[in-house]
């Protein structure tokens, strides 16, 4: 059967939409289409809103990076007090003073010694926290000196973390220590502190005058701890020998004149 195509449309009107100009108006010629009012619409709806986004950000970015910045001091010294447990704030005023008393600028420079190291006392998982706190420390040069009861000091002693006092100190120092001077217990088959190849931090032979008695210090008394009689050495590895042998000064007065 044959199909009628004489009345049927096989093309668009030539003014069909299909076929009409578009034109993309942008973004800055509507802007200037706009009156007063309509701005201030499409200003709020679109563009405030990221403005005030941006400058939160911007602002804590920086602030961030101020606190950083200015917030940052030079460590004098560091010092670990293990075994023991000390209020903050009286530990926050003992580090003042020290760094006082050695001549420190608060703003740039900052006395650490800090207590809380629990060996013994803790669950094994502080235990074991504490004890690689310690070895990183010593590794990288940034602990000074350490107190500890004669246990816990023994089994550092052994491994050689202290320095031989009778060699760091002068004869007439020595002798003003004497009678507080400790030698300590040394353990059997103990290896070397990781990395003590590069440290000095060699196993000795034989026990050494490398600890000190503080309990008869008037100044560490005041700290309030709970160990009557613990014992301070200074670390093989320290950077800050000069300022570890001021904080002896500084436990014994008298004895550091």
């Amino acid at each position: 059967m044959a199909i009628n195509t004489e009345n049927k449309k096989t093309r668009l009107d030539e003014n069909a939409e299909i076929y009409s100009e578009h034109k993309t108006v942008s973004e800055k010629e509507m802007w200037k289409s706009m009156d007063t009012e309509e701005k201030k619409k499409q200003f709020k709806e679109y563009y405030l809103i990221p403005i005030i986004v941006g400058i939160i950000a911007v602002g804590i970015v920086g602030y961030l990076i101020y606190d950083a910045v200015s917030g940052y001091r030079d460590v004098s010294f560091m010092a670990t007090i293990i075994n023991d447990e000390i209020d903050s704030d009286t530990l926050d005023d003992f580090n003042d003073d020290f760094l006082n008393y050695i001549g420190g600028n608060p703003k740039k420079d900052k006395s650490d010694i800090s207590a809380g190291y629990l060996l013994s006392g803790g669950s094994g998982s502080d235990s074991v926290r504490a004890a690689q706190s310690l070895t990183s420390y010593i590794y990288a040069k940034q602990l000074d000196a350490m107190i500890a009861d004669e246990a816990t000091f023994d089994h550092y002693a052994s491994l050689g973390c202290f320095l031989d006092l009778s060699e760091l100190l002068t004869n007439e120092e020595y002798a003003k220590y004497e009678k507080y001077i400790y030698y300590p217990k040394l353990e059997e088959n103990v290896s070397n502190v990781p990395g003590s190849e590069e440290n000095d931090t060699v196993r000795p032979e034989k026990t050494y005058p490398c600890g000190i008695h503080i309990g008869a210090s008037p100044v560490y008394k005041k700290l309030g701890g709970v160990q009557p009689d613990p014992v301070i050495g200074i670390v093989a590895t320290s950077g800050r020998r000069e300022n570890a042998l001021k904080f002896l000064k500084y436990l014994f007065p008298e004895e550091g004149k």
